[in-house]
């Protein structure tokens, strides 16, 4: 980075001369009638948007259409209050507000962009899936990253049908201010050749897979958390690990890490305290059947290293703080880790207080470094 800091890009702290890249920041979408315009006359009739939404199409085809929905519902609420902008409007929906909120106030460097709402990219439909997806990228890219540098964005993609992923990586992939693919979670283990294709896109476009919760107990082809579905919010929310612990051993025993040497996944919103059993326990169950999997070359923990990013937010919190950089340090995760905000969200982690016992060559790493060799740039 060799260009001169502008006043919003003065040092957070310490060593971090370059501001902030802040891994998950959410734009928000308040109504399908902002995809109007990126959208054909007949897929805004299936999503009954505009004046399809109302008279004579209102009871005929897919009129019945329903955006899918999780089936946990913070009894609170899943945005922050105390984000709305003033002109009014759903907290993270105004890119100017939100510079001013987040992006100056923290000294942002940049922000990567990850959309909300993304249950339909598997939606049943897989065809109006992915004129969605489609509509969703332009939107994304034209209100929020063209109207802003510190504005990046990871593009969605339709898992279900790698075909027409490759397809959107190919139309959008190299665009300035992409900088990653949202990839969803379905009902196909992320190690399984279904995906091979489109991660052999990716790594030629030099982009990583961000993966994070959202269409998770939609029943819309997205597993609930291993055994089943949680009663509550609470229950829900705190499991989500558990995706992320499934997931990472499907990539590192499929050989994903081996067929694509320079691919890189970034788990954002699972915490990171769980990381340790995943790579003491791969390890240790290496070393007695690593003839199943004669591809794998060196421990498992080294290809998560290798591979596997993941975001600070929700931060665990131990009884004792120093446990958790005692932790990182045991685990040789210094490199591994990429700063979250989740702004506009609930548990969204206090910036100014989250990382005061870390080192500063540590937290320049989380809050700069990290991202800067994850995300294209």
């Amino acid at each position: 980075m060799s260009e001169q800091l502008n006043k919003h890009q003065q040092p957070l702290s310490g060593k971090n001369a370059f501001g902030l890249i802040d891994c998950d920041v959410h734009p928000v979408l308040t109504s399908l009638e902002e995809l109007s315009p990126y959208l054909d006359e007949a897929t805004q009739k299936q999503l009954n948007i505009g004046k399809f939404s109302n008279g004579k199409f209102k009871n005929q085809n897919n009129a019945g259409f329903e955006f899918p929905t999780g089936r946990y519902g913070n009894p609170g609420h899943v945005l922050r209050m105390d984000a709305v902008p003033p002109c009014g409007g759903s907290p993270g929906s105004n890119p100017d507000f939100l510079l001013k909120d987040l992006f100056d106030r923290y000294h942002h460097r940049y922000g990567i962009l990850n959309i909300g709402h993304g249950t339909m990219a598997s939606y049943h439909n897989v065809n109006l899936a992915v004129e969605y997806t489609r509509a969703a990228n332009d939107w994304l890219y034209e209100k929020w990253v063209e109207r802003d540098p510190r504005f990046k964005m990871t593009m969605e993609i339709t898992p279900l049908d790698p075909h027409e992923s490759i397809k959107e990586i190919e139309r959008i992939g190299r665009k300035p201010g992409i900088v990653g693919i949202n990839l969803r979670v379905v009902n196909i283990p992320f190690g399984k050749r279904h995906f091979w294709p489109i991660y052999e896109a990716a790594e030629e476009n030099g982009l990583p897979l961000l993966i994070h919760p959202d269409s998770e107990g939609t029943s819309e082809y997205a597993p609930s958390q291993a055994i089943g579905p949680a009663s509550t919010y609470i229950e829900w929310h705190s499991t989500l690990p558990i995706i992320a612990m499934r997931e990472i051993p499907s990539l590192v025993f499929e050989g994903v890490f081996e067929r694509f040497p320079n691919l890189k996944f970034a788990f954002i919103e699972y915490g990171f305290a769980w990381l340790a059993h995943i790579m003491w326990r791969l390890d240790k169950n290496w070393k007695g059947l690593r003839q199943e999997v004669p591809w794998l070359k060196t421990l498992p923990s080294e290809y998560i290293r290798r591979h596997i990013r993941i975001g600070t937010q929700p931060i665990e919190e131990p009884f004792k703080p120093n446990h958790l950089l005692e932790l990182i340090q045991m685990l040789k995760a210094e490199d591994m880790l990429l700063f979250c905000s989740d702004y506009p969200h609930w548990d969204g982690d206090n910036l100014q207080r989250i990382f005061l016992r870390f080192p500063e060559e540590l937290k320049n790493k989380i809050y700069y470094e990290n991202a800067l060799n994850t995300f294209r740039f």
